[in-house]
């Protein structure tokens, strides 16, 4: 890895620990299920330095946050682990499948990674609940739960994680 990329992640990881606990503040713990903020610099660092710098700031936000603040929750600290890896890997990977083409859709490209990312946490749930809890959820209404909570956070990385990533690579 190059310097670049390696303080690029730091930072990221950094943001992804702080800017929950910003909405925390506003909010109470519900608004970080809700607008999702610990995955926005995940799908950057994912985007900004590969697939794998993804990856390190998808294990680094939220095991430092959990470490830090206790948040989030140890029992759903696993489940958004491995969402953030898959965030933070499916978005480097896609973006770099995509940079080929003279116009990358950069909403298409976020969009693809929050299905990946979000169909893992939901299947987490669903498996973690049957092998785990004992609990047999209905895989549709896991998903659609999974979805539907956390609908005003992806609305907002559809916005912000593009426009943020052009300003980024220009500035780079």
């Amino acid at each position: 890895m190059k310097v670049r990329q390696i303080t690029g992640s730091a930072l990221l990881a950094a943001v992804g620990v702080l800017l929950p606990q910003v909405f925390h503040m506003m909010g109470g713990t519900v608004t970080g299920g809700m607008f999702l903020p610990m995955h926005i610099p995940v799908l950057l660092a994912g985007m900004l330095y590969g697939p794998m710098c993804g990856a390190c700031v998808g294990v680094l936000s939220p095991t430092l946050s959990f470490l830090i603040f206790g948040m989030p929750p140890a029992a759903k600290y696993p489940f958004m682990l491995i969402e953030l890896i898959l965030y933070g890997l499916a978005s480097g990977v896609i973006e770099r499948a995509l940079r080929r083409f003279e116009t990358v859709n950069l909403i298409f490209t976020t969009f693809l990674a929050q299905a990946v990312g979000r169909a893992a946490y939901a299947g987490c749930l669903w498996l973690g609940g049957r092998f785990l809890v004992g609990v047999d959820f209905p895989a549709v209404a896991t998903v659609t739960a999974a979805l539907a909570t956390g609908l005003p956070g992806i609305v907002i990385q559809l916005v912000l994680v593009p426009a943020m990533y052009s300003a980024l690579r220009k500035v780079r």
